[in-house]
């Protein structure tokens, strides 16, 4: 099923919470500090995702080894194993069956040091040693045997599918346990869906992809399922370079239980011409169809020494080299442009290039505006997007998206002379308070105008065809979540309605019935109530009368439906309802409420799907009415050479599509909740304010006025 029919929608935090117990149980039990919390974790949780990726592609592994078991080249069912799952589990490392069948006097701590060395030696046999697989196996003593076996316990509840599993494990211990450390120079792990919008822009089909700064491999991970989800014979080879040996560690975990072959190396020294000159390396220059990175930002005194003029550094580098204070060596004051020409003399005449940088290295001065000059002289620069704030767990700085094109050097090029810049600041889904993301609809929308300043206007209809496909699927036909534990099935948004409006019905009769049947039971008081109640008899002819029809269309009408049928019931249940009545149980009113909820939350659900692809059909629309590209305002904007040389050669999206001031990017389901909230907040304050001056006048009172507390509160 496409993912794209659940977009937005919340799923269970499983993983985070089992992350966060396993973790919590480490601060509060074992002789580990917060900063090494993670790598005992990752190893657990590599063995738990092996084994689940495992059993999920087992089967249809081993229905392949039974087809040619007999033939004259047949293979050992390990090595099928191998070749179409990407690795072997044997069973001394397999969660399940070992890990959590421990009996009372194993050893944990040793046996799942054991069952990560069964699990390299089953896999690293005839790898090259800079390929081999290392598990994580030093800190496992340290954790009492007890809590070990706890936490194997939590793990084994994880269920994470296909993706970057130990980028988001990285990330979240960056968030929690390591902020401070998460930040020095400016690293942090890059989000998934800012990965997503980077690969969908790019599009890495099928060559050699670099990234130099490759973190946990998260990149190269999204890049492998651009090229599967788009049904593409492509083949990525894969090339990274990390600077910290635990990361890099991390990065080769991370691609090889996705089952991806790479050459993932630890350099010693970010920016340091030796490792690019390197004999293993020394193709770098131009020899790439992709680059990806997320490169620390704004490093300073990197040794002009290291850099020793080579080309990958200074063709669209920083000219001048300046005395750091107290530095014996010339540095560089900033290290952003020597990673944008490292990642722009890296690609080969066809080749792209995307990567996050600091929003300051837009509009930097001096000598990183004169290298800026050269990319856009030369027409390598492509694309510009700037994202919102809190994209990121650590940080909270916006960023901007960069992609070079160098094909676009070329003087015949359709787009030599052109720069799309796009100011994505207010497209954005709040996750929580403190962090937001890219629904995937919201990526393929800004990658869409990508496509049409490319001329890719097929592209553009059939995202347009895939958004009218999912809202038709939503109104008219059975739905079924396979995500969701117990699966759910929706039928289509008449269906709810007519299910809905049904089960109020049935309530408003069945709390009828009751009422008949103990008329005669009803107390003076509970009489006296009823006759008393404001809308007990309107409630009742209301609900009563209901079809799929007259429904309310909006949610707050819906909602409204569910609490005055609730108000029924509990009015039945605590002030009617007679001291010896035995129906009770037997009307089941309590029962059929719980139907009413139900058949509105799946209602609600349908109707926010609707409400939610009808959006994206109108921001398309919208936008771009007839399906080709167009400068929207506050949005984007096609510029020339010219264009930018007169903003002296700015890259800032800000300075070139203007403000939008009828838009303020939320949803109209969105926009009201936003307003009711802050109505609610504004409540709140006036009658705090309120409380706040009372209490002023008392004391005013009680200061100046020789009059008691207790006089002025009487």
């Amino acid at each position: 099923m496409s993912t794209l029919l659940f977009d937005r929608v919340p799923r269970p935090q499983v993983f985070e919470d089992n992350l966060w117990e396993a973790a919590d149980r480490l601060r509060a039990k074992s002789n580990l500090k917060a900063s090494e919390y993670a790598a005992p974790l990752l190893g657990l949780f590599f063995l738990r995702y092996a084994t689940n990726r495992f059993e999920a592609l087992k089967p249809a592994a081993q229905a392949a080894w039974e087809a040619q078991k007999d033939s004259r080249n047949s293979e050992e069912l390990a090595e099928t194993y191998v070749r179409l799952i990407g690795f072997v589990v044997p069973a001394a490392a397999h969660y399940d069956q070992t890990l959590l069948l421990l009996s009372g006097t194993d050893n944990a701590p040793e046996a799942v040091i054991a069952a990560m060395e069964a699990f390299e030696e089953a896999n690293n046999a005839g790898v090259p040693e800079k390929s081999k697989i290392v598990l994580p196996k030093a800190d496992y003593r340290k954790i009492p045997d007890d809590v070990l076996r706890d936490i194997l316990a939590k793990v084994a509840d994880l269920r994470v599918a296909e993706g970057d599993v130990f980028g988001k494990i990285y990330e979240y211990f960056l968030g929690k346990f390591a902020l401070s450390e998460g930040q020095k120079g400016g690293e942090f792990y890059t989000p998934t869906s800012v990965v997503r919008l980077i690969v969908e822009i790019m599009e890495p089909h099928t060559g050699r992809i670099l990234d130099p700064a490759c973190g946990t491999g998260g990149m190269f991970v999204q890049s492998a399922k651009f090229v599967r989800s788009h049904e593409q014979a492509g083949q990525l080879s894969i090339y990274g370079q990390e600077q910290k040996a635990e990361t890099t560690m991390l990065a080769r975990l991370n691609l090889f239980v996705n089952g991806l072959k790479s050459d993932v190396r630890n350099i010693n020294s970010s920016l340091a011409a030796g490792a690019y000159a390197d004999p293993d390396y020394a193709d770098t220059l131009g020899k790439f169809d992709f680059v990806m990175a997320n490169p620390p930002f704004n490093v300073d005194g990197v040794s002009a020494a290291d850099i020793s003029q080579h080309p990958l550094f200074t063709t669209y580098g920083p000219t001048l080299a300046v005395k750091g204070k107290g530095k014996t060596a010339e540095t560089y004051g900033n290290a952003n442009y020597l990673w944008i020409s490292l990642f722009a003399t890296a690609l080969n005449e066809k080749g792209r290039a995307g990567f996050v940088m600091a929003n300051s290295a837009s509009d930097a001065r001096g000598a990183e505006a004169e290298a800026r000059a050269k990319l856009v002289q030369a027409g390598m620069v492509d694309v510009m997007v700037t994202i919102a704030s809190n994209f990121f767990y650590t940080v909270t700085l916006p960023v901007t998206l960069w992609f070079l094109d160098r094909a676009k050097t070329a003087a015949g090029h359709e787009r030599h002379d052109q720069v799309l810049f796009i100011d994505a600041r207010r497209v954005y889904n709040q996750v929580s308070r403190k962090l937001r993301e890219f629904t995937q609809a919201q990526q393929q929308n800004l990658t869409a105008i990508v496509w049409l300043y490319r001329g890719e206007t097929a592209k553009f209809a059939a995202l347009r065809a895939s958004y009218l496909t999912a809202l038709a699927t939503w109104r008219d036909t059975e739905v079924t979540d396979p995500d969701y534990v117990p699966v759910r099935a929706y039928r289509g948004l008449a269906a709810h309605r007519t299910a809905y409006a049904a089960a109020l019905v049935a309530l408003a009769g069945r709390v009828v019935d009751w009422r008949e049947g103990v008329r005669l039971l009803l107390s003076t008081d509970a009489e006296a109530a009823l006759a008393a109640h404001p809308s007990w008899a309107d409630d009742l002819a209301a609900l009563a009368g209901l079809t799929a029809d007259t429904l309310p269309a909006d949610k707050a009408g819906l909602m409204a439906l569910s609490q005055r049928a609730e108000g029924l019931v509990n009015f039945a249940d605590k002030t009617l309802r007679p001291a010896k009545d035995k129906s009770w149980s037997g009307a089941n009113l309590r029962g059929a409420l719980r139907l009413v909820g139900d058949e509105r939350d799946g209602l609600l659900f349908v109707l926010e799907r609707v409400g939610y692809f009808e959006t994206q059909l109108a921001w398309l629309d919208g936008h771009f009415p007839d399906g080709t590209y167009r400068d929207v305002e506050g949005l984007c904007y096609r510029a020339s050479r010219a264009d930018v040389a007169a903003q002296q050669f700015s890259l800032n999206p800000g300075r070139y599509v203007g403000v939008a001031l009828d838009d303020d990017g939320r949803s109209p389901e969105e926009f009201r909740e936003f307003v009711a909230a802050q109505a609610a907040e504004l409540a709140r304050l006036h009658t705090e304010a309120d409380a706040l001056q009372g209490a002023i006048a008392r004391d005013v009172a009680v200061l100046f006025m020789d009059v008691t507390r207790e006089e002025v509160v009487a």
